[in-house]
Formats: structure tokens, C-alpha cells, sequence
């Protein structure tokens, strides 16, 4: 996804409806946390929070912690929150990320020391438009399970982040690691690529697989 400044998100700033998914990306979170996160008054945000839900970037619950209205993001709005205000680049560069992205991932794959395994890397959006001459970025939904039974334990999670000797700020982030790690990993700091991890059937019928592990017939070389 690209932004562009002057250009509202729905209705919504688009640096500020940027945060805002970030804030409330992969977990609930309240409209209280959300404001305390992005710094806009909770009056204000409540009102930008229902526009992006209008426009299916978030989605809402009623009754979660405390009783609080919580907010976190569709697939969509996890698209948002790596959207960035770069120009367009050609298919012919989209592709080149794409066999990037597929050569770390067999690499990844090939670590033992690594706590996941990537099953599946699709690709959507306008990737798959045969007409896209130029794209925004590109899109991938990953699928990834543990490599050996305990790698879920907390034990093994936090001895893995631990042994990366990063300083990490909260408890979420420190068993996060692992994911965060791989899919850093996958988007080597391109702001091109966009790496989701929710099922992307939920909301199209719109992908291709480009990569599974085990290799299948019916899958690319890797």
C-alpha cells in the first residue's frame, strides 16, 4: 500500500491513520491505549477510529478488557500499518523483491537453529494484476509452524530471544521474537514489502502460492 501526504486514509490523516493501525496491530487494544500511543485526544480518535472501521481497515469488539470498546486491525489495516509515502516501482523491481524474498526464506528454512519453518509464501494484491505496469508494493501471506515440538514453550521462546542478545521493552515483545525475527528476515528492510500473517482467504480469493515447503509439484523451484 501507498500513501500519499495530503491524500486521506478514510477521512483520516494518513501518517496519523498509520499509527493508529500500528497501535492496534495483532492484538486488542483500547481507544484509551490507542490515544496514549499515536497523541490525539480520545474525543478525536474515537471518531477516526470509526472511520477506518467503516472503510474495513479496523475491526471492533465491544466488552473486552475492563469492559472497554477494543479495537485491532483487518488485513487490510496490517497493510496500513506497512504502508509507506514511497513512489511506485516497476514490475520488473517487484519481481526481483520476490525472488528475494523466496531465496531468504529457503535460507531461513535451512537453519536449524531457527524455531519456524515457513510453509507457504503467497502473493496478492496488485502483484497479480497482469496490467500493473507500476505497483505500490508488494504483498505476502506467510505461513509458518514450529520446527521441533517445544518451539511454542515459553521456556524455548524466551532462551531464543535472550540468546539474540537484543534488549526488548515488553514481555509481548520478548515472546514475539521469533515471528518478528523471520519476518524481518523476509522484508530485509524494504519498505516495498508488505508480509502478513493472517489468512488471507478470510478476505479474497485473490493469491498465489510462489513457495511451500516441503517442495510440491506444484510449487516454484526453490
Amino acid at each position: 500500500m501507498r500513501l500519499q501526504r495530503g491524500t486521506p486514509v478514510a477521512g483520516v490523516d494518513p501518517e496519523t491513520a498509520r499509527n493508529i493501525a500500528r497501535a492496534c496491530h495483532d492484538y486488542w487494544s483500547s481507544t484509551a491505549a490507542i490515544a496514549d500511543k499515536v497523541h490525539v485526544p480520545a474525543e478525536e480518535l474515537a471518531v477516526m477510529l470509526d472511520h477506518l472501521a467503516d472503510a474495513a481497515y479496523l475491526q471492533r469488539r465491544d466488552g473486552g478488557d475492563g469492559g472497554h470498546v477494543e479495537w485491532n486491525t483487518t488485513i487490510t489495516g496490517g497493510a496500513l500499518t506497512m504502508a509507506s509515502f514511497l513512489k511506485p516501482i516497476s514490475r520488473t523491481r517487484a519481481e526481483k523483491l520476490l525472488a528475494g524474498v523466496l531465496e531468504r526464506a529457503a535460507d531461513y528454512n535451512a537453519d536449524d537453529g531457527k524455531l519456524y519453518v515457513i510453509t507457504e509464501i503467497a502473493v496478492f494484491g496488485s502483484y497479480l494484476r497482469p496490467d500493473a505496469v507500476e505497483l505500490g508494493d508488494l504483498d505476502l501471506a506467510v505461513k509458518f509452524t514450529g520446527r521441533r515440538p517445544d518451539a511454542n514453550d515459553p521456556d524455548t521462546v524466551f532462551a531464543y530471544a535472550d540468546a539474540s542478545g537484543r534488549n526488548f521493552p515488553t514481555l509481548f515483545a520478548t515472546i514475539a521474537w521469533p515471528q518478528t525475527e523471520m519476518l524481518q528476515l523476509l522484508r530485509n528492510r524494504s519498505g516495498y514489502i508488505n508480509v502478513h500473517t493472517e489468512d488471507i482467504t478470510r478476505f479474497t480469493d485473490d493469491w498465489h502460492a510462489v513457495y511451500r515447503y516441503p517442495a510440491t509439484e506444484s510449487s516454484p523451484a526453490q
